[in-house]
């Protein structure tokens, strides 16, 4: 796992890894923006299989 660097006026950063047919991702948040970045962690899975969906159809 990787963090992206924080600094300045960047509120959230992002890292997505993906490794050994799994994928990681990672976030940091202010505060001041997110005061309970768990509720986006929970909707990473389910947004990123509405993702493949997509790229897999345009495959089709």
């Amino acid at each position: 796992m990787f963090w992206v660097p924080q600094s300045g006026d960047i509120g959230v950063g992002v890292s997505i890894l993906s490794y050994n047919g799994g994928v990681q991702f990672g976030i940091v948040t202010d505060d001041a923006l997110a005061r309970d970045p768990e509720r986006i962690i929970e909707r990473f899975a389910p947004e990123f299989e509405k993702l493949l969906l997509l790229a897999l159809m345009d495959q089709a």
